[in-house]
């Protein structure tokens, strides 16, 4: 059977006065102390902190605890990876000292270092004299909490360390992974705690090596020479000695580790003396599974408890798959006494209770052995090359860890598992020529078994044979390969759907009402499972409570009830008291079939008849009362007399029974079943609902009604309307009206007194209730460990310690307290008190506020007293905040005190500025006012103490400004703050309960043109953030920056813009060099850009959409420069050249002129073009596109026409005469919508020009000419000429044979005379163009 201990041993020990703080530089009853001093060597980072001196040490612990820190660090810094160095010896005397009234000094306990330290402390060697601890706070020792890093090579001379509460060590409270090594305490050192206490550390999971106690260590629960409690699964204890006397008021004591979860102790030794009441060892008091590799034990096992479970080497193993190898050797004449019995003969264990795998590795030795030599050199055999074992023979009386005297053996030494030697060997300290080496032997007949095939029920086995002599198990015949099982498990039932097994064939039998005789097999399933149970069946004949007792006659049984056999989890399990047989009650239904499982409690078979006595007792409601107490169906309540009953039902054995207050109901008076006395009637205090027997499991649902006048006047612990509520329970939906709960006892509470894992949520106490009780003391619950949400305490609460407004302790990890709130008056007699909570293990407390005073000694606050770790998120204190203490009260407007320094805070934590904190009857002012008495929080990535701690004044708090930060500033989505805000009934703080008309609105005003600004909160949904511009009324064009302005006329405003155009389409920006700049403008035939304004444009682009299938020639000429080549959907852009050439034609009535077209690859702007069209355009556009184009106010004028050179030329000549037809000719563009002059000629698609008529179209090119009156009868038609010779025109520019310069190679004078060779000095035309000889 599992073992049952006292819950509450952890919470009774926090009832010891508060320490003083141990920092070094106050005056302690006249002497003054000595002042830390920081290390002249090392910065702890790159080089350790060379430290000489103890003024230096306590620097070092105060950096590392952030009790100082760096210049230009926040204060509290902590620097928990610091490493340091010892470079001298050092007495600690004049920084921690017990009271010393001849000196006329008082009390100054050593503060540890570090709340998870990490760095890396090497004491080299060097011894530390006369640490002085006396803690009543967690983690006490040398340092407090090593998380991580490496402590080593130090040596204690007089400790003395003592602590009233858990994680006690002289060298460490509590160890994580950090690795411990090299560790000495001298005999004249001592450790005193409670729980977890250890010579070298209180509990631990990390490596532990050559570490070695000499001091006297006492503690109650879970006490270990080297470690209190050890918990970790792939780590070690390695060459470790205890030579202390160990001693334990509790369970749970060993030589080495008084509770050791899972890992390896290997080539180390216990030679004190050890006490505990049970699971008592050597080496380790109670192990869950271990590794023990060549280990030896000497000392005296003294177990003052009937229960015993102690043993020479171990008290107690839980899991049999512990492992032994090397040897484990222990001192046969060491004595093991048993509640007050020395035992003998088969009574003398070296495991107290359990086994290990490979039990013929332990070995028992005598005196007389352990002194020859025999047993250092067999561990000398079995030890890895770097652990030590030696032995002074004729000196030394047993082996000793890290001596070096090698024991050696003249001759072999073979030891059968008997423990006989074979062999005559001598052993000496002097190495002799030739070694003996050590064997083991087992016997010559070994017992074969065969292999055997598993049933449903019933284990098999592999083959394997067993040494007649040891009786170990092997898999072979040589007897060499250990076999840790060689049982092969029972197979299970597998049932079909009519509950019939598909192996054997078996059905899951019904039971009876009465006596049923049943056979327990072996369980092959988990507790939790229903494949873990024997099962059998029941149909309810009708409605009622089913009980199932098991009567085993002495042996361990457990049952559950299940509402079908794939269930995923039991209806109930066993709930009785009265073990070791299991009892299971229920409330069935008519006509159900229920699965019931039974099992011995370990899994294991029972032998002979097993009965299980089935009754059913038929429901019997009150009048008036439904409901048959499900969670589906639940007992609905309406009168006071229905409350009792209900409560005597669920302490009379249904602790799941679920009810809930009728709809039709508006509260429940209980004054007929609980008063106080008076002349007529004697007082009646309530019971409880739910006792430590029968802890309430069920739903119980108010409904949002009140019950008013509960009176509990109690002298025993969990007072409260429920009295003990356990997990998988909920109770909700209750107000309390005139409850008067008092208990001289501990846990009380309105609602309840003692809850563990059950679901509060929407409870509220009115104001003229009240409770009062011992300790754990809550307004809601005295003392809880499941989630809280959405209550609300009125009540006066008054206790001793760990009293709340909310709950007096919490005590579960990950839990949290949810939108509560206080408005009581709570008052502790002693420590640990808060609005919230008294004591707060650890978990979150979120939209939470206290509006009472607050009253308590020492750990005051107006949310907590005192927390281990906590995170908050979004809270408030109004109240004012009181210690009593004379010395150091630990109090703080919002918290008195917070152990871990890891705990956090998000959003805000809020409280009143004018709020009070009197401490020891002086009103704390100034920096002496404190949120966190004592303690500190991490903050999110960006932020410090005073981004989320904050103070607010009362007219702050009464503004609304507080609700809507607490609600992260929205006022739209999920809330959980609100406050009226009228003139008349205005809430004077946020609250947590919403109402009509409540939620408060924000909305800031200001200007940006100027700095002024203002906020105002409301409750009017309609509330809107403003801000005012100087706005541009349309588009306003600014002369002085040649730019249009839009919107607001504050230039620095986000909401003022630049424009490029008039109508204020086309976005600019002003870069650093004062200019304007438009990202892009594209640019139609059908887009014009009404602007003054000047600019660049990046991007300027021109496209122009043509008719399906267009192919030939178009004219274009733009405002910007282009590259011919990036003119997408063109083959050639040709610049029209400066000459036209009169042709001869056949027809005399018929004037041809040929314009020449010139070619150039950047063409700049104003330039009349003939664009090739490119033979394959799937887009059916003309695009031209150039970068950073300068844009002006005349941007858009039409360029100047240009003069043509007109010339005669017959095609065949090699002069070009001056042409008489025409008296002048002009060629040019327009970039708008232009109207032509008379007799304008522009491009037709036919390749030609043609006479114009009506308006041009933008970014085409025109012709005009001048016709001499010999012309001015005749048609004239115009083409173009191509600068090749390949022109698709049919036209040959000059076509001559003479051999000397034919085609486009021919140069002219610009009179148009053909020159022959090489031009001299001056400007001619060659291809239509242009160009200079110099």
């Amino acid at each position: 059977m599992y073992e049952k201990e006292t819950i509450t041993q952890t919470e009774s020990a926090r009832h010891d006065v508060a320490a003083r703080d141990g920092y070094p530089h106050a005056l302690w009853g006249g002497a003054w102390a000595q002042t830390p001093s920081r290390p002249s060597i090392g910065n702890g980072v790159d080089t350790p902190f060379q430290i000489s001196t103890a003024a230096e040490l306590a620097w070092f612990r105060d950096y590392v605890n952030g009790t100082i820190g760096d210049e230009g660090e926040a204060a509290g810094t902590t620097h928990s990876s610091a490493s340091a160095k010892l470079i001298a010896d050092i007495d600690l005397s004049e920084f921690c000292h017990a009271k010393d009234a001849a000196k006329n000094t008082d009390e100054l306990s050593w503060t540890p270092i570090g709340n998870k330290y990490q760095g890396t402390f090497d004491g080299n060697g060097k011894i530390i004299r006369n640490l002085y601890i006396n803690a009543t706070s967690n983690f006490a020792g040398f340092f407090g909490y090593a998380d991580a890093g490496c402590i080593k090579n130090i040596t204690f001379d007089n400790a003395k360390v003592k602590s009233t509460v858990t994680n006690t060590g002289i060298l460490v409270g509590h160890v994580g992974s950090c690795i411990i090594e090299n560790i000495k305490t001298l005999p004249n050192c001592s450790v005193d705690g409670t729980n977890n206490v250890g010579g070298i550390a209180g509990d631990a999971n990390g490596n532990i090596g050559n570490c070695e106690n000499h001091a006297m260590v006492k503690g109650a629960y879970y006490v270990g020479g080297i470690v209190g409690d050890y918990k970790s699964s792939d780590k070690s204890i390695t060459s470790c000695a205890n030579y202390g006397v160990v001693t334990g008021t509790g369970n749970r004591v060993g030589g080495m580790v008084g509770t050791f979860s899972s890992g390896t102790i290997q080539n180390s030794a216990n030679y004190g003396d050890v006490t505990g009441t049970f699971n008592v060892g050597n080496l380790i008091g109670y192990a869950q599974i271990c590794n023990l590799n060549n280990v030896l034990g000497t000392g005296n096992v003294t177990a003052t408890s009937k229960m015993g479970q102690a043993g020479l080497l171990v008290g107690n193993i839980r899991n049999s798959s512990s492992t032994a190898s090397g040897i484990l050797a222990y001192n046969s004449s060491a004595k093991l006494t048993i509640n007050g019995t020395e035992q003998t003969g088969d009574a003398v264990k070296a495991i107290g209770k359990g086994s290990l795998t490979s039990a013929e590795k332990i070995k028992a030795f005598s005196a007389e052995q352990l002194k020859s030599g025999l047993v250092t050199f067999i561990l000398q055999e079995n030890a890895s090359e770097s652990a030590k074992w030696g032995q002074e023979l004729n000196t030394d009386d047993y082996p000793l860890l890290g001596s070096t005297n090698k024991v050696y053996s003249n001759r072999p030494v073979t030891m059968k598992c008997s423990g006989e030697l074979e062999g005559s060997g001598t052993f000496t300290n002097i190495k002799p020529a030739q070694e003996g080496t050590f064997t083991f032997k087992h016997g010559d007949s070994p017992t074969h078994h065969k292999s055997m095939d598993a049933t449903c029920t019933t284990d098999g086995n592999i083959e394997y044979w067993v040494c007649d002599v040891c009786h170990a198990s092997f898999s072979d015949k040589q007897m060499t390969q250990v076999v840790s099982s060689f049982v092969v498990s029972a197979t299970g039932h597998e049932y079909d759907e009519s509950d019939k097994c598909t192996k054997c064939q078996k059905e899951i039998p019904f039971l009876t009402l009465g006596d049923n005789k049943i056979t327990i097999e072996k369980a092959l399933g988990s507790m939790s499972e229903i494949s873990g149970y024997n099962l059998y069946k029941y149909t309810a004949p009708e409605d009622g409570t089913l009980e199932v007792t098991a009567n085993s006659n002495g042996q361990d049984t457990y049952g559950t009830l299940w509402e079908s056999r794939t269930a995923a989890s039991c209806l109930t399990k066993d709930n009785s008291s009265n073990s070791p047989d299991f009892k299971i009650t229920y409330d069935v239904t008519k006509g159900t079939t229920y699965y019931i499982g039974a099992r011995e409690y370990g899994g294991n078979a029972i032998e002979g008849e097993v009965t299980l006595n089935v009754k059913l007792s038929p429901l019997q409601l009150p009048a008036s009362m439904t409901g048959k107490g499900t969670e589906a169906e639940p007992f609905v309540l309406k009168t006071a007399d229905h409350l009792a009953w209900f409560r005597d039902y669920v302490n009379g054995g249904h602790p799941s029974a679920c009810a809930k207050i009728a709809d039709d109901v508006k509260e429940i008076d209980m004054s007929t079943v609980c008063h106080k006395a008076d002349a007529q009637v004697a007082e009646l205090s309530w019971t409880p609902i739910g006792n430590s027997d029968n802890k309430y499991q069920g739903t119980f649902d108010g409904n949002r009604k009140t019950i008013s006048n509960l009176y509990i006047n109690a002298t025993s612990d969990h007072a409260g309307f429920f009295g003990y509520a356990d997990e998988e329970g909920s109770i909700k939906n209750i107000t309390f009206d005139n409850a008067k709960v008092n208990s001289t006892g501990n846990y009380t509470g309105i609602l309840a007194g003692y809850e563990e894992f059950c679901i509060i949520e929407n409870i509220k106490t009115l104001a003229n209730c009240s409770v009062k009780g011992k300790d754990a003391v809550g307004g809601i619950a005295g003392r809880a460990s499941g989630d809280i949400s959405n209550c609300e305490n009125h009540a006066i609460v008054n206790g001793r310690f760990y009293v709340g407004g909310v709950v007096g302790s919490h005590m579960q990890v990950n839990n949290s307290i949810t939108s509560c709130a206080n408005y009581g008056v709570v008052t502790g007699t002693e420590y640990r008190v808060g609005g919230i909570a008294g004591y707060f293990n650890s978990g979150t407390i979120q939209n939470s506020a206290n509006y009472g005073d607050v009253t308590g000694t020492v750990y005051v606050g107006n949310l907590i007293g005192e927390a281990d770790y906590c995170e908050l998120n979004n809270v408030l204190g109004t109240g004012n905040v009181t210690s009593t203490a004379t010395s150091i009260g630990y109090a703080g407007i919002l918290v008195g005190g917070i152990n871990s320094s890891s705990g956090t805070a998000s959003g805000i934590l809020a409280y009143n500025s004018s709020a009070k904190l009197t401490i020891n009857k002086t009103e704390q002012t100034g920096e002496a006012v404190k949120a966190i008495g004592k303690g500190s929080l991490t903050y999110p990535d960006g932020k410090n103490e005073a981004d989320v701690v904050k103070a607010f004044t009362p007219e702050q708090l009464k503004s609304g400004e507080v609700a809507y930060l607490l609600n992260g500033s929205k006022s739209e989505g999920k809330l959980a703050w609100y406050q009226k805000l009228s003139e008349t009934d205005a809430d004077a703080y946020p609250v947590l309960v919403a109402a009509e008309g409540n939620t408060v609105y924000f909305a800031a005003y200001d200007y940006c043109y100027k700095d002024d600004k203002s906020i105002k909160y409301g409750n009017d949904p309609t509330l809107k953030s403003t801000t005012y511009h100087l706005d541009i009324e349309g588009v306003e064009f600014d002369a002085d920056k040649h730019i249009y302005q839009k919107g607001c006329r504050n230039e620095n405003c986000t909401l003022h813009k630049y424009a490029a155009d008039a109508d204020g389409t086309l976005e600019a920006t002003k870069a650093e060099d004062g200019k304007f700049y438009v990202e892009e403008l594209n640019l139609t035939d059908a887009k014009a850009i009404n602007t003054q304004a000047q600019f660049t444009v990046k991007k300027l682009q021109y496209s122009r959409q043509l008719t399906e299938g267009q192919k030939g020639y178009v004219t274009l000429c733009l405002p910007f420069d282009i590259k011919a080549a990036d003119v997408a959907g063109a083959e050639k852009c040709y610049p029209v050249g400066n000459m036209m050439i009169h042709m001869p034609t056949n027809d005399a009535s018929v004037l041809k002129f040929v314009l020449m077209l010139d070619e150039q690859s950047v063409i700049e702007a104003g330039t009349p073009m003939v664009v090739k069209l490119a033979a394959e355009n799937a887009s059916q556009n003309l695009v031209a596109t150039a970068q950073n184009v300068e844009y002006s106010a005349n941007f858009f004028a039409n360029p100047t026409a240009k003069s043509l050179t007109l010339r005669d030329w017959d095609g065949k000549s090699g002069f070009m005469t001056i042409c008489h037809e025409l008296t002048n000719a002009s060629i040019g563009g327009v970039y708008t919508t232009t109207p032509m002059a008379e007799g304008s000629y522009s491009f037709r698609a036919d390749g030609k020009f043609g006479i114009h008529t009506g308006d041009l179209s933008p970014y085409r090119i025109y012709l005009n000419v001048q016709p001499s009156q010999s012309a001015s009868s005749r048609t004239m038609l115009f083409s173009i000429g191509l600068p090749d010779d390949s022109s698709t025109t049919g036209i040959r520019i000059i076509s001559l044979g003479d051999g000397k310069q034919t085609g486009s190679s021919v140069i002219y004078t610009l009179e148009g005379q053909r020159v022959m060779g090489t031009p001299r000095k001056g400007i001619y035309i060659k291809n239509g163009k242009k160009f200079s000889v110099k």
